[in-house]
């Protein structure tokens, strides 16, 4: 098992007599920390009473009897702590701590040694909390006056922070999951109370222990991995979750410096500066995205968030470093996007495959009857003819999707490639009765872009104005430079418009609202916008037309 304590007596000198109140988090370090106590009483001759549950004993038991010879076993005396304590329901901690002495009591007057370790347990009842530091202050008089070794475990979850301040008054060492330390807040009933200046300390001190306590249990609770770093950029505490994670146990990483970390690839190692300049600064770094590596050579997605550790003096004392592992996440968001793009495919090829397959049929049919026929055939050539322009222009516009050309963006005039738009269609415009009016209310329309791409755009949407108003009308280009430093350019018909919910469709392979169409038109226009970082929106009102507005960064 890893994070085994060191023997306690050979940790601290306790010699023959301890009062030590351990808090524990995980039952498996518990249980660990518990056998670990037997083992050391049983090398020094100790008998040990185990006051414990009954289903915690029991896993104990199959642990020690593959550690310990048959007459050592026959050291250990278990007591049933739920009877030991709740024999009382009131918790009366006069008559628990006498019959704790007539039990000691009965060991001595054998001339056997023993040390205790208790798992204290309570029925929920009013004033607990109060019962409980009693107790305790009592039960260290009773170790104390039967010079013994004893543990008073207590789940931490299930006491609070202000209780377990109190109780460090009546111990003489303080134990969690990790570590065995000695109270500075111990009173002995002989020594008087200090003076209020150091009662003030006393009281500071309090809370730093209690805050320490919170942070190892965030530390050590935390599923995913944190690494604690000093102010000398040495590793000094990571939690079981980095262990599972990455495969390197704590001692292959403590005591290395951050940038030796095995998990960092080489040209990664960059980061650790980066970051560590920002919690100097007293910054967090929140979510920062990149890849780790773990002992068996794994690359992991990782997400992660660093903060400063501030000092007493609230100085910077060290930083903080947690590791999300978001692999199974960009996996799932690499494998959702890879079903889109095969879907997006699927719907393009049966739209390609129906459009394709009617002028294809035209001309086969054509083809057939002009070989059976003797009549006059221009007219099949003309057909066949505008059949197959339309394949190529099909083509071409998937082709413009598929594979996008080389982009050259430099800044240009966007007046000026409008009025060359125009000039381009106005012959179109007149043989259709469109009149096409340009409305620049800006004086300058400089921004960065292929100028080709855009004239495309315009082109695209000047089009589908004039095949709009099969009757006539007015197309108003307007130009504004708007105060968010974006370029607008409207394109207003007098058509029939587009019904509501026909708007949301378009831009989907092949859908249109003309007869000949291909909708790949408004797709290609849309995608080049977006490429210029752009957006293109559309309002339209049935019977008195549309408006579409792309607005590009200026």
């Amino acid at each position: 098992m890893e994070n085994k304590i060191v023997p306690l007596t050979n940790l601290i000198d306790l010699k023959n007599h301890g009062h030590i109140l351990y808090t524990y988090n995980k039952i498996d370090n518990y249980i660990e920390n518990a056998i670990s106590y037997i083992e050391s009483g049983i090398d020094q001759g100790h008998h040990i009473i185990m006051i414990e549950s009954k289903d915690t004993y029991e896993q104990m038991k199959i642990i020690l009897k593959g550690m310990l010879t048959q007459d050592a076993l026959d050291c250990i005396h278990f007591l049933d702590n739920y009877e030991f304590y709740r024999l009382y329901d009131d918790f009366h901690c006069d008559l628990i701590v006498s019959h704790f002495s007539d039990v000691i009591t009965h060991f001595q007057e054998k001339h056997i040694t023993v040390r205790t370790w208790a798992n204290v347990c309570w029925n929920d009842e009013r004033e607990i909390e109060l019962k409980l530091e009693s107790f305790e202050r009592t039960a260290d008089q009773c170790v104390r006056h039967s010079n013994l070794i004893s543990v008073c475990a207590y789940n931490g979850n299930k006491i609070t922070a202000s209780l377990q301040n109190s109780m460090l008054k009546s111990h003489e060492y303080i134990m969690t999951d990790h570590e065995l330390v000695k109270s500075y807040f111990y009173k002995n009933n002989s020594v008087p109370l200090p003076s209020l200046t150091i009662a003030k300390e006393t009281q500071l001190e309090e809370k730093l222990i209690a805050t320490k306590h919170q942070l190892q249990s965030f530390i050590f609770q935390n599923l995913d991995p944190v690494v604690i770093i000093d102010k000398w950029d040495k590793v000094i505490t990571v939690n079981a979750a980095f262990q599972s994670t990455f495969g390197f146990t704590a001692n292959e990483v403590l005591g290395l410096y951050a940038s030796e970390l095995p998990i960092l690839p080489d040209d990664r190692k960059f980061e650790v500066i980066l970051n560590r300049s920002f919690t100097v600064l007293g910054e967090k770094v929140k979510g920062y995205e990149t890849i780790r590596i773990t002992k068996d050579g794994k690359v992991l997605q990782v997400q992660l968030s660093c903060f400063p550790l501030l000092d007493e003096r609230n100085e910077l004392d060290g930083w903080a470093v947690i590791i999300r592992d978001i692999t199974e996440r960009k996996q799932a968001q690499e494998l959702l996007i890879k079903s889109e793009k095969l879907s997006i495919a699927g719907e393009l090829a049966a739209g390609i495959a129906h459009e394709i397959r009617n002028p294809i049929t035209s001309i086969k049919g054509f083809l057939q009857l002009m070989q059976s026929s003797n009549f006059e055939k221009q007219i099949y050539y003309d057909i066949m003819s505008s059949e197959i322009t339309r394949i190529e222009q099909i083509l071409s516009e998937l082709l413009m999707l598929a594979k996008p050309q080389a982009v050259h963006f430099a800044r240009r005039d966007v007046m000026v490639l409008i009025r060359d738009v125009v000039t381009l269609l106005g012959p179109q415009a007149t043989l259709n009765n469109v009149q096409i009016i340009t409305d620049f209310k800006t004086e300058t329309a400089q921004i960065m872009c292929e100028e080709n791409q855009i004239k495309q755009v315009c082109i695209n949407f000047i089009k589908n104005a004039i095949d709009a108003m099969p009757d006539g009308g007015n197309l108003i280009i307007q130009l504004i430079s708007s105060a968010k430093k974006e370029l607008i350019i409207r394109f207003i018909d007098e058509g029939s418009g587009i019904p509501d919910e026909l708007i949301s469709k378009l831009g989907q392979p092949f859908y249109t609202t003309k007869e000949k169409g291909t909708g790949l038109g408004f797709m290609v226009s849309k995608r080049i916008v977006e490429n210029h970082q752009g957006t293109v929106t559309i309002c339209s009102e049935v019977g008195k037309g549309t408006t579409i507005e792309v607005k590009l960064p200026n």
